[in-house]
């Protein structure tokens, strides 16, 4: 069958390399002007968008302003 790998195979997968970003979903918009909104972490808009449309239906996603401890504030990103 071939040679053994020397090392499992999930220590090489390259997806452990990106790093989370914070995008910010808007879930609805109301007369008033306002709008229902929360974040993900996700790896790229698109993952974000997939995430989004997954949970809520919601496909405006944006990337949101820098926030140093996102990990800490929002936890995991969501698969």
């Amino acid at each position: 069958m071939g040679q053994p790998l020397s090392y499992p195979l999930c220590y090489h997968n390259p997806m452990m390399k990106m790093k989370e970003q914070l995008f910010k979903v808007t879930l609805a918009r109301w007369e008033d002007g306002t709008a229902t909104t929360t974040h993900v972490l996700a790896m790229d808009l698109e993952h974000a968008k997939r995430v989004a449309w997954k949970k809520w239906k919601s496909v405006t996603v944006e990337p949101a302003p820098f926030h140093t401890n996102a990990k800490e504030e929002f936890g995991e990103f969501v698969r």
